[in-house]
């Protein structure tokens, strides 16, 4: 089973902005860059989006509610 997970475009704008505020420029993030990670999370009336920061803990929910 293969399940696909798709930012909208508010949620892309949202996730843009928070990936630019938490660049941590003076942190060895790897070849890739690998510091942010998203979590989707599916419920009875829609699919909940989470973006983590992964080097300051920082986390916001950038689901846009209009399920």
């Amino acid at each position: 089973m293969i399940t696909e997970f798709k930012l909208t475009d508010q949620e892309a704008m949202l996730a843009e902005v928070f990936s630019r505020e938490h660049r941590h420029e003076d942190v060895n993030k790897g070849a890739i860059g690998g510091h942010i990670s998203y979590t989707f999370t599916p419920n009875a009336i829609g699919t909940s989006v989470v973006i983590r920061c992964n080097i300051c803990g920082e986390k916001e929910n950038i689901t846009e509610y209009n399920w």
